[in-house]
């Protein structure tokens, strides 16, 4: 689909297909948010909290970023465009906070797909491991096997086709992993649940079980929650392809629902994990999650579930993130920020082709490299989302002194709420990079990976910024999809 505007003269805005459910925006954000970190890292969250603690910090970590999620919610549906945060920024901020804010967003899906198609063939390995091949060579303290290599690149690539043929195809997709996922990790709760006891939670908090170190446990969970719940804001990446009988204010539930669904799934699970065994035993195996059903009870079925259960989330994430990536990408294009040829799309599935092409070579060279190299890469993606997320809460303050009259179908009722989203998302920047944060990125690597980054995208900007091809007029058009 081409949009022409007769009055802007050489400009046509390309815009994406309208095939977009509420039901395939909640399994977008959940899908993205959920991945594989409950099955891998859940010991590492109750080691530091407890399991009252890891809990706690969940609850209310999902509760504050509510606040956060909220300012999305009102944006999405009142600019309901591909780039979402992007736009908001342009919108409130004008075109440098845009391609600030875009390139954070692009960092975090880009290079965390990779890192995605690394783990997925990695958890092959772990469930057929019938399937792995001898060692190729060596990346740092990690191996990279054939069998590594192929079952990413192949489920990468499976992906990657799927998205070029059209955006239906890959949210039903997503809406059915999504679902099937849920499923599963509801039989590992419900077994849990009726086979488990209550004892095994027993000490509720790590620590000295004393009042102070209770709260210190749940503030350790409380601060890495960011990093597990970031997803929700693929959303606002993929608005413009919103069914034309779709609700606008839908975009905004969509927001809301996947944040209180993604900690409440957190939650369940270490619940059920901890009812298995003693907490602190399972703590010591590598992938707690799957490891207490056959201990506990025997159950290597279930064990088999789970590990089917966090293959599918892996491969929800990699769909989000390539759904959402090509999104920012073809968005900046788009509008000028990015070199052009990354905003075209298909004649026939109007799908942004080049930005998915784009993502799909970095997607797939991951495997090849391994985990050791991309590992700092996710914690960089957790400063790049709450950055992000800083604009966006103060756009919208910015866009209700500015833009009083927009049409905003979801609109947030108490400004405080407003404010505290502001509060929250730089608290949680602000535990990324202060010293001594339990949530610290590792200096000076993951500092360097971010300014590299960050260097990289202004090159292309300025060489776009060069050719002049768009007037401010035309760029807020091509943005915005209107120049008021």
């Amino acid at each position: 689909m081409v949009e022409v505007r007769l009055d802007m003269g050489k400009s046509e805005r390309k815009s994406l297909d309208k095939v977009m459910t509420l039901k395939d925006y909640v399994s977008l954000g959940l899908g993205t948010m959920v991945g594989i970190s409950w099955v891998i890292y859940a010991g590492v969250w109750i080691a530091k909290g407890g399991p009252l603690g890891a809990m706690l910090g969940f609850v209310l970590g999902g509760l504050l970023l509510i606040y956060v999620g909220k300012c999305y919610a009102e944006l999405t549906p009142a600019i309901p465009v591909s780039g979402g945060g992007m736009a908001f920024a342009y919108k409130a901020f004008g075109t440098g906070a845009a391609f600030l804010v875009g390139w954070l967003l692009c960092f975090l899906y880009i290079n965390v797909s990779p890192f995605l198609t690394v783990a997925i063939g990695w958890l092959f390995e772990v469930i057929f491991p019938f399937a792995r091949t001898d060692p190729l060579y060596a990346v740092g303290d990690y191996t990279v096997t054939l069998s590594a290599i192929y079952s990413g690149v192949l489920v990468g690539f499976i992906l990657l086709v799927m998205n070029y043929r059209g955006a239906k195809l890959s949210a039903r997709f997503q809406t059915i992993s999504t679902t099937l996922m849920l499923v599963c990790a509801a039989v590992f709760i419900v077994v849990a649940l009726i086979k488990g006891s209550f004892s095994n939670l027993l000490p509720l908090f790590a620590g000295q079980g004393t009042l102070g170190s209770s709260i210190a446990a749940t503030v350790a969970v409380l601060a890495i929650v960011p990093y597990f719940m970031a997803g929700f804001d693929t959303i606002s990446q993929a608005a413009e392809e919103s069914g034309r009988r779709m609700n606008p204010k839908d975009l905004g539930k969509a927001v809301i629902i996947s944040i209180i669904a993604g900690f409440m799934f957190y939650t369940l699970i270490t619940l059920a994990l901890c009812l298995c065994m003693p907490w602190r035993e399972a703590i010591n195996y590598d992938m707690p999650t799957a490891t207490v059903f056959e201990i506990a009870f025997g159950y290597v079925w279930a064990a088999k579930l789970v590990l089917f259960a966090a293959f599918l989330g892996l491969i929800t994430s990699l769909n989000g993130c390539i759904i959402a990536g090509s999104r920012v990408l073809f968005a900046m294009s788009r509008g000028g920020l990015l070199p052009k040829w990354l905003g075209e799309t298909h004649e026939r599935y109007l799908t942004p082709k080049n930005a998915i092409f784009f993502i799909g070579i970095i997607t797939v060279l991951g495997p090849f490299v391994g985990r050791s190299i991309l590992s700092p890469v996710v914690n960089v993606g957790s400063l790049a989302f709450m950055a992000a997320g800083v604009v966006t809460c103060y756009a919208v303050i910015a866009l209700r002194r500015k833009a009083p009259d927009m049409k905003r179908p979801y609109e947030i009722r108490h400004k405080s709420t407003i404010y505290l989203g502001v509060f929250i998302s730089v608290v949680l920047v602000l535990l990324l990079v202060l010293p001594k944060s339990p949530s610290q990125l590792h200096w000076p690597t993951e500092y360097l990976i971010f300014v590299a980054w960050m260097i990289i995208g202004f090159v292309a900007y300025r060489q776009r910024q060069r050719k002049k091809d768009l007037s401010e007029k035309e760029r807020a058009y091509q943005i915005l999809g209107t120049t008021d």
